[in-house]
């Protein structure tokens, strides 16, 4: 019984050196996902649950022409601009973030070359922000036509090469 797990082991060590160690999708999470990431007004959206909960709780007023004024606990939770609502264009309760977030990656698009040393990635990105209104983490908006939209990846650009690549910026 002994030989049969020696046997057992010593395959599964020659398997776990069978995976690729390409830099892929997988990896690319992995890299936003490790530690907060700096962000620098990006439009997120809401749910209209988290916009009454943000009233609520004080983070920002009732709406008033379509927008809701941001309050200073808003602003200690790193929101920087008001909330906005019925945008006919977005079609979805937005804000702006100013700060560092821990992020959660829903998809990655697509992972394609750049130029000389980097990659790009599109990304389905959501910030994490601790507050009992945001039980779920905070789309945020890429660019689609120079215009921001709930639909669009965020593409970040990534240098490095094999396995050894770093965030270099957020491009859109």
């Amino acid at each position: 019984m002994t030989r049969f797990w020696s046997i057992l082991v010593a395959l599964m060590l020659v398997l776990a050196g069978c995976g690729s160690s390409e830099f892929g999708p997988g990896s690319v999470t992995g890299l936003l996902e490790r530690a907060p990431l700096a962000l620098s007004g990006e439009q997120v959206t809401l749910k209209q649950a988290q916009v009454d909960c943000g009233v609520q709780n004080e983070l920002w007023d009732p709406p008033a022409d379509n927008v809701a004024k941001l309050t200073q606990k808003g602003r200690d939770l790193q929101f920087s601009d008001d909330v906005r609502l019925n945008d006919p264009d977005i079609r979805v309760p937005f804000t702006q973030v100013n700060g560092s977030f821990p992020v959660q990656v829903s998809q990655v698009l697509k992972l394609r070359d750049g130029d000389a040393g980097t990659k790009l990635a599109d990304v389905k990105l959501a910030v994490v922000i601790n507050h009992e209104c945001f039980n779920s983490p905070l789309p945020v908006m890429g660019i689609r036509k120079g215009k921001f939209s709930p639909d669009a990846p965020v593409v970040f650009q990534l240098k490095g090469a094999g396995n050894e690549w770093s965030l270099d910026k957020l491009v859109h």
